[in-house]
């Protein structure tokens, strides 16, 4: 989380690179991304997005992640703030596994994690409570993307960890018209 900082000062200064690419473009989207390695040895890819010309500096589309190489694959962890109070978003080794095989991609480590980032930067959320206990809740969250949901649950402390993914074709029962609304919902917030 402190480390984030040094990350948002990094993507300020690639900022004005950036900002020439989409000036020059004559097609939209314009995507870029950056690696890196701030002073606590943490490797951060950021990614830049504009729709338009307006697009720049403040209104620049940045996307900025932490990676963390495990025995088990690379985690994921985002930074992100609801009602002003930071939490994590944490994808597992495993959800970019199933999202590389759900949806035919034959990449892997890290550039699957930036083909990710690149087409599922922005979500429409659904949550869903389930009692497992006598004082026990599991919190259960659904994040409508591009190119498909990523599920997982939200821990005590708010911070959420997705841990797979699958695509529209793969919902069923009340998942298709929730999900579906969803996406809707994610294209007219991110896209109008």
């Amino acid at each position: 989380m402190t480390d984030s900082v040094n990350a948002v000062h990094y993507s300020d200064a690639k900022d004005r690179k950036f900002r020439r690419m989409v000036i020059k473009a004559s097609r939209f989207p314009v995507y870029a991304h950056s690696e890196y390695m701030s002073p606590r040895k943490n490797r951060w890819l950021i990614f830049f997005e504009a729709r338009s010309k307006k697009e720049t500096g403040d209104m620049t589309r940045i996307t900025i992640v932490c990676l963390y190489n495990s025995p088990h694959g690379y985690y994921a962890v985002m930074v992100s703030f609801i009602d002003g109070r930071s939490h994590l978003i944490i994808y597992a080794p495993h959800f970019f596994s199933r999202y590389a095989e759900r949806c035919g991609i034959e990449l892997s480590g890290i550039e699957l994690i930036k083909r990710f980032f690149k087409h599922n930067s922005n979500y429409v959320y659904a949550t869903k409570e389930t009692v497992t206990g006598e004082n026990a809740i599991t919190r259960e969250i659904y994040g409508s993307t591009e190119e498909g949901v990523a599920m997982g649950f939200i821990s005590q402390e708010s911070n959420i960890m997705f841990r797979t993914f699958i695509t529209y074709d793969m919902t069923k029962g009340e998942q298709v018209s929730t999900f579906a609304e969803n996406e809707r919902i994610r294209k007219e917030i991110h896209y109008a």
